[in-house]
């Protein structure tokens, strides 16, 4: 996977987009309460106890 710094085109605030393969699969920004992330190819998260915690977030290999 690849991560680009791009500009949101709505807030106007930078973003990261996620690449995989030279295909677009997801972007990341800031939300109110925390960071929101779109894709179409979000396939669930795991949650890892570790210190300090962290989450996977997973992407599928097609649409859903």
């Amino acid at each position: 996977m690849e991560f680009r710094i791009a500009t949101h085109t709505v807030t106007g605030k930078p973003m990261v987009e996620v690449w995989r393969e030279g295909e677009f699969i997801a972007s990341i920004y800031v939300h109110e309460d925390g960071i929101r992330i779109v894709s179409k190819y979000l396939d669930g998260v795991e949650h890892e106890a570790d210190v300090p915690p962290s989450i996977v977030i997973k992407f599928s290999k097609s649409e859903r």
